[in-house]
């Protein structure tokens, strides 16, 4: 994965929003541990790095903490 500058996860949302970023930026932009996250997920799962399985990914990440905060470890 790429080197990047990360960003908080509001100015993200607003790129992904104003057409900026596409879901790839966001997971490239959003730190390190998610680009590691990113790689292993795709690997784990049979998926090439690519739009959709980044947005996929986000989605996944959305459940985790969900979950997370359901069961009062978020």
């Amino acid at each position: 994965m790429a080197s990047n500058k990360y960003y908080p996860e509001d100015v993200l949302v607003e790129k992904i929003q104003s057409g900026e970023y596409g879901w790839l930026e966001y997971v490239n932009h959003h730190s390190a541990e998610w680009q590691e996250e990113y790689e292993s997920y795709c690997l784990n799962n049979g998926l090439c790095i690519c739009e959709e399985s980044a947005e996929q990914f986000v989605h996944h990440k959305d459940e985790e903490l969900e979950k997370a905060i359901e069961n009062g470890e978020a």
